[in-house]
Formats: C-alpha cells, sequence, structure tokens
C-alpha cells in the first residue's frame, strides 16, 4: 500500500512539475511569428475541432490535452475561444483506444523524454532549448500521469475492486456510482471502461450495466478534472471547467435516453450499438464512442452560449488582459512610423505595470509570490510581443530619423526587460527583511525613492514637450552615488547586525543601484528624444 501510495504521489508530483516547465518555456516562446502559427493551426471552429480529434487520438488523455492547452493560454498563445473546439474534438478522439485497445503511447512518451533531454547537453542546440524544453515538459505530463495509474493499478487488480462493480446486483444505479468514484481512484476514465467491458463479457454486468458503467466513468472523469483543477484561475479555469461540463451535459442527456429506451423500450442508443455489431465488447465500445460523439454535437451547438457562461462564472483576473497587446497589430506594421508611435504606447503601458512590485515588496502578503508570478508573466508575455513586433520593423523602408528612431525603441525594451528582472528581485527580496528591522526600513526607504523614479518614468514616455523627460533626468542623475552611501550608512549604523542581516542589506542595495543604473540608461536615451520624433 505503501509503495501504491509513493509511486501515485511521485506521479502527481511530475506531472505538476510537467505543467509548469511546459507553461514557463511556451511563456518564453510566446512571440508575436508564434501566435500567428498556432492562431492559424486553430483557425475556425472546424480545424480546432480536427485538431482536437488527432490531439486526443494521440495523447490518449482529455486531462492531458486540457491541462496542455490552459498552460498555452496562461502563456499568452491560445484564446479560449480557439481551446474549446480543441477540447471537444479531444474528447472523441480519445475514445478510439477503445477501439483499438493495443494502443501504447509509453514508449513514444519515453523516447520524446530521453531525445528532449540529451539535447540540453548539446551546445549547438542551445537555440532549441526552449522548445525542447517546452517538449520535455509534455513528455513529464504524460509520464506523471502514466505514473499516477500505475501506482493505483494494483488497486484495480485486487478482487474487491471488480467486487464493488459485480455487487450491484440488478442495481442500475450502483454500476453508475461505482464507475464515477473509481474512475477518480484511477486517474483513468479509460481504464474503468475497459474494465466494465471486461467484467461485462465474463458475465459480471448485464448489458444495460455496463453502460451505466460508462456513463459513470465518463462522469468521474469530470470530479478527476475538477480535482487537479482547483488551482487554476481566470481564462485557464474555464478550458477545465469546459472540459468538465463536457461530460455532465452529455450524461445530462444520456441518461434520460436510457431511461426512456429501458423502461419505455423506444429503440435508441443501446439498439444502434448493437444493430452495428455482433460482439459485445464493440457494442460496449460503441457506446462510450456514442457517449462523446453526442457530447461533442451537443457541446458545438452551445458553444456560444458556453463561452459567455464560462466567462462571466469564471472572470479574467484583474490583470490577467495586462498581457495582451493594446495598440500594436499585425496590420501596424504596414505604417512603419506610426508603428513606432504604437510600439512606444505600449512600452508605456509596460512602465506601468513596473511600480506593481514595489507595491508587492511594501506589502509582502501570503499571496505575494502568486502575485509576482502573475505580474511578471504579463510583462514578459508583452514584452515579449514588442519586441518581435520591433524586430519585424527592420526590414521597413525607414528613413534615417525613422531607423534611428526604430534602434532607440529596440533599446528601450532591453532596458525595460532588465528593469523588470530588477525589480522582481527584489519584491522577492521583501521576504528576507520580516525578521530585520533595519533592513526592512531601508527596503522601505529604497521602495520610496525607486517608486517616485517609476512614476516620473511613466510620464516621461508619453512627454511631447519635454519637460517630464528633463525632471526623469534630473532624478536619475547621481542616484547611484546616493546608493553606495547610503548602503554604507546602514552597514556602519549598527555593529551589531548578523551576517544574514548585512547580507540582505547589500543584497537590498545592490538591486536598488541595478535599477537606478538601468533607469538612468533610459533618461539618456530619453534625453535625445525631440518633441514629433
Amino acid at each position: 500500500m505503501i509503495q501504491t501510495i509513493a509511486t501515485a504521489l511521485g506521479g502527481l508530483g511530475i506531472f505538476f512539475a510537467g505543467m509548469y516547465l511546459l507553461k514557463e518555456n511556451l511563456k518564453k516562446l510566446a512571440g508575436r511569428r508564434f501566435k500567428q502559427l498556432v492562431a492559424m493551426w486553430t483557425r475556425g471552429r472546424f480545424a480546432g475541432l480536427g485538431l482536437g480529434v488527432v490531439a486526443g487520438g494521440v495523447m490518449q488523455s482529455t486531462t492531458a490535452v486540457t491541462f496542455i492547452l490552459a498552460s498555452m493560454i496562461a502563456s499568452g498563445l491560445l484564446g479560449v475561444g480557439a481551446a474549446l473546439p480543441i477540447i471537444t474534438g479531444a474528447n472523441v478522439g480519445a475514445t478510439f483506444l477503445i477501439l483499438i485497445a493495443t494502443l501504447n503511447i509509453q514508449l513514444f512518451v519515453l523516447f520524446v523524454l530521453g531525445i528532449a533531454g540529451i539535447s540540453f547537453t548539446f551546445d549547438r542546440l542551445s537555440e532549441f532549448r526552449t522548445v525542447a524544453s517546452a517538449i520535455f515538459g509534455v513528455g513529464l505530463v504524460f509520464f506523471g500521469l502514466k505514473m499516477l495509474q500505475t501506482g493505483v493499478v494494483p488497486l484495480t487488480q485486487e478482487p474487491w475492486f471488480a467486487s464493488l462493480l459485480t455487487l450491484a446486483g440488478p442495481s442500475l444505479i450502483i454500476p453508475l456510482l461505482v464507475a464515477s468514484v473509481l474512475t477518480v481512484l484511477a486517474q483513468s476514465s479509460t481504464s474503468v471502461v475497459l474494465l466494465v467491458i471486461t467484467l461485462a463479457t465474463a458475465g459480471g454486468l448485464t448489458f444495460e450495466q455496463a453502460m451505466m458503467g460508462i456513463y459513470g466513468a465518463n462522469l468521474g472523469s469530470s470530479a478527476q478534472n475538477y480535482l487537479l483543477s482547483s488551482s487554476l484561475n481566470g481564462r485557464p479555469k474555464q478550458v477545465a471547467m469546459y472540459q468538465i461540463s463536457f461530460n455532465l451535459i452529455t450524461a445530462a442527456v444520456m441518461l434520460p435516453l436510457f431511461v426512456i429506451e429501458r423502461f419505455g423500450h423506444v429503440p435508441l442508443i443501446e439498439e444502434l450499438v448493437q444493430s452495428v455489431s455482433d460482439t459485445l465488447a464493440t457494442r460496449l465500445a460503441l457506446v462510450q464512442v456514442t457517449f462523446n460523439v453526442v457530447g461533442a454535437t451537443l457541446m458545438t451547438m452551445l458553444l456560444p452560449y458556453l463561452r459567455r457562461f464560462l466567462a462571466h462564472r469564471f472572470p479574467p483576473l484583474p490583470d490577467e488582459d495586462d498581457a495582451e497587446p493594446a495598440y500594436i497589430h499585425d496590420q501596424a506594421a504596414q505604417e512603419p512610423d506610426s508603428a513606432l508611435d504604437l510600439a512606444r504606447l505600449e512600452q508605456r503601458r509596460l512602465a506601468s505595470y513596473l511600480p506593481r512590485y514595489l507595491e508587492v515588496a511594501r506589502h509582502p502578503s501570503r499571496d505575494a509570490p502568486a502575485r509576482l508570478d502573475r505580474q511578471n508573466r504579463s510583462f514578459t508575455v508583452l514584452g515579449t510581443t514588442v519586441r518581435d513586433f520591433l524586430t519585424g520593423l527592420r526590414e521597413a523602408p525607414f528613413d534615417a530619423v525613422g531607423y534611428d528612431r526604430l534602434n532607440r525603441a529596440i533599446n528601450l525594451q532591453r532596458l525595460l526587460d532588465g528593469l523588470n528582472e530588477t525589480l522582481v528581485e527584489l519584491a522577492r527580496t521583501s521576504r528576507l527583511t520580516d525578521d530585520a528591522a533595519l533592513a526592512r526600513r531601508l527596503l522601505a526607504n529604497v521602495v520610496e525613492g525607486i517608486d517616485a523614479v517609476l512614476l516620473t518614468l511613466v510620464d516621461a514616455l508619453g512627454d511631447a514637450s519635454g519637460e517630464d523627460r528633463a525632471l526623469f533626468r534630473a532624478m536619475t542623475r547621481h542616484r547611484g552615488e546616493v546608493m553606495h552611501g547610503l548602503r554604507e550608512a546602514y552597514l556602519a549604523a549598527d555593529a551589531h547586525l548578523s551576517t544574514a542581516e548585512k547580507g540582505t542589506i547589500l543584497i537590498v542595495t545592490n538591486l536598488a543601484e541595478r535599477a537606478l543604473w538601468l533607469l538612468g540608461q533610459i533618461a539618456e536615451q530619453e534625453e535625445t528624444v525631440r518633441a514629433g520624433n
């Protein structure tokens, strides 16, 4: 039993580690060209359905498809509207395993993990390391799910496991409920469906009981996804709840049809599958296929309404739209000079995000790490979009002034990215000052000083007269020397400072010094800007 628990727990940990690795590396890939490629693959509802059928058939897990899509949405690579048809198709594709029970992608997953892992050792492949890391994350997701299933397989082989189904007697409700519970325990609706088919062919269940067991396995899959999605919020949560709704809505239709056919003697699903095949196992496999095909049809019809409902029920987080560009777009590049103006507006938005890190440093709370991660993700995704947009303008027919503006915009983006990284580290350092009053006081002074400069930066980036730029330049001049003196003063203020406290003071002042240096670099560049450029 301990071995079973350890294996299942290890699989769950690997699953979440894979999801994290996948999300973080997809975030790095969230450039404009990559978004265009993903958009092309998912263009139109039926293209998404087709892609979902293939994904479900290959991955054999709607859970894996759902959480990979959730990661892509969290990384800004995909919209909810494009993801929902893929999930719909994946439910149909995943049923192919029931018909072709010999298919096994475990070896494929191991090859993926091996090849992706080995690629990390080759420096010549370093430019593909982000892609390799994302692929490695996908492999970990599948490996974790398989390990989780493997951990509980001994339970499914215990006599009491099968007895739970066969003890149903003539009842139709008990197989439904037991199959739902077993699916949550086994973390695989496919395994439970195959078990139900095996028991039915062995005479342990009637055909009607087996149908109810199959429906129960699909309901249990919703419970499984609900548990795994408990940490999701906003748009990723919408995707997970759509998959949960798929089985609930389909069951709400299929169960009444079963009752009508069983007690009203109206030929429906049972009659349909029995007319297609003479083999009991194939008939039951077709019940699972029919369940998901009917569900896909229903969900496709209800898609516009469900999308609005889910968006209302699980709205995006307040800062979730921060990763989306508000000004730049693909068509903007056709007017290069105007495109630079739009890019500058986006860069001003990015600058306005920076003071939020200082707010976290001022008031560190239990959810501070999660807030920092969300804010950093939004900045990184939007920053990558702006950088790729500017890079794409290099081939535009600029004059000398235009190329100078483009060069300054690219350099400004580089400085903003560096400033973002520095302030994230500064905010994280705030946790080190909780038990050090002197370091806490230093951090408060540093935060207030940098905050004032950042607010002036935002004004300077939108300044047409030059007054705010001049003020910004004046505020950043000689700041590094001031910070150096402040550090020396704090270190000499108390001879009883512990080594840890001195280390914290050094970290805070070094990060602040770097932030002010970056702000000074921006100020020097902005000083050359003239109104109308």
